[in-house]
């Protein structure tokens, strides 16, 4: 089980989805440029608010 914050909401709650985040790097960059998934994953871990 997940440790929940003072509202009651785990660390999953608090983030966006894998594929809206995925989307979301895809838009901001030029099409010829190429994200790894490990970076995709730091990214997104990054965005998960705490």
């Amino acid at each position: 089980m997940e440790p929940m914050d003072i509202v009651g909401r785990t660390k999953e709650d608090a983030s966006l989805p894998k594929a809206t985040m995925t989307k979301i790097i895809k838009e901001m960059l030029p099409p010829d440029v190429r994200v790894a998934r490990d970076t995709q994953d730091l990214l997104i871990e990054c965005c998960v608010e705490c």
